[in-house]
């Protein structure tokens, strides 16, 4: 049986779309439905995404993020004062978000979506967020003066919505909460994101869970990147400044040998759990099990095996309106190969 306090076979999150979520979105954007129609249309697609995943050995059941529209709408999406920037969108095509004036919640970030998730499964939920230093980052220019004086003070209006969110998820019975905040590979080799500096994100990120009160089965991780590109030298200041943060786990991306030469995992303190990201979430190709398995040897060695969990290097499908470099069924073989890992090292325990 899985490890419900390690969650040991973890899925990131942020799944493929069904087609009937993304023709419902369509239509939804066209007047063609109601938002009850939309909205049943996503309830209809999670409850066969929690079927999907009691097929597999995970830790924790998630509904896909199939609500949001990438990896940050939650928030975004919830809070008055983001405004979405016409046809703007970056290299990655990663839609424009910009502060047009003081932040308020003018809905449940997160509760909704998991009370669903809760009434649907008697499975341990996981909730997927961004991190309010990495919202902050990326959303703050220069006409959010009139609101904020800075990025910063953008990220600790983030954070108290954050926090107060992950409090009540935990209290509604929510097992695991991640956020994600990929800035931190440009961080830790020693640069800086937009206005947002390494100590400014790192005080906000760590305030969200703070002193949060959880059980011992209850755990919060950080993401602090997806590619395996860090470039320049490890600041092994700041990855030590990142890992004495009160988060129970930090999940970062193993899926070649670029980031197992950095030694990251061996600057994680021995009371903290490590995530690694083992498969490639982009690639269909599945990776070569002899190469996996003498890299997490590797970890292996560095850590207890009790400390570690494995899940695919990031979300399947970040962006959703962008088209998801695998099919659903390239998705569940990858899935599929973490579990194959897994039990290669934990064996029926797995």
């Amino acid at each position: 049986m899985a490890n419900l306090f390690s969650y040991r076979i973890d899925n990131h999150g942020d799944n493929v779309r069904p087609d009937a979520i993304q023709q419902a979105r369509k239509k939804f954007r066209a007047g063609e439905i109601t938002t009850e129609e939309r909205q049943q249309a996503e309830d209809d697609a999670i409850l066969e995404f929690i079927s999907f995943q009691r097929h597999l050995t995970l830790s924790c059941l998630s509904d896909g993020n199939f609500r949001d529209g990438d990896y940050r709408s939650a928030v975004l999406q919830s809070v008055a004062g983001f405004s979405r920037v016409p046809d703007a969108m970056d290299a990655s095509g990663l839609g424009t978000w910009t502060v047009d004036g003081p932040l308020k919640q003018r809905k449940p970030i997160a509760t909704d979506a998991a009370r669903f998730l809760l009434d649907h499964t008697g499975f341990p939920v996981k909730v997927k967020l961004p991190s309010a230093a990495h919202i902050a980052a990326h959303t703050y220019t220069d006409g959010a003066e009139r609101a904020y004086p800075g990025a910063a003070a953008v990220g600790d209006a983030v954070a108290e919505m954050l926090r107060d969110e992950l409090e009540l998820l935990f209290e509604i019975g929510v097992k695991f909460v991640q956020f994600d905040n990929p800035d931190y590979f440009t961080y830790l080799s020693g640069g800086e994101v937009g206005e947002m500096s390494f100590d400014e994100a790192l005080s906000i990120d760590a305030a969200v869970v703070a002193g949060i009160e959880r059980d011992e089965d209850q755990k919060v991780a950080l993401t602090i990147g997806w590619d395996d590109d860090l470039s320049g030298d490890l600041d092994v200041r700041r990855a030590e400044q990142l890992f004495a943060s009160d988060y129970d786990k930090y999940t970062f991306p193993f899926h070649t040998d670029a980031i197992v030469a950095r030694n990251i995992p061996t600057l994680v303190p021995d009371d903290k759990q490590i995530g690694i990201g083992i498969v490639d979430a982009f690639d269909p190709e599945l990776e070569d099990i002899d190469t996996v398995m003498a890299r997490l040897d590797i970890a292996l060695e560095q850590h207890d095996f009790d400390r570690i969990g494995l899940l695919p290097n990031r979300g399947f499908q970040p962006i959703h309106y962008r088209d998801a470099p695998l099919s659903i069924a390239q998705q569940r073989k990858k899935l599929e190969h973490v579990e194959t890992f897994a039990t290669m090292v934990w064996g029926n325990e797995a």
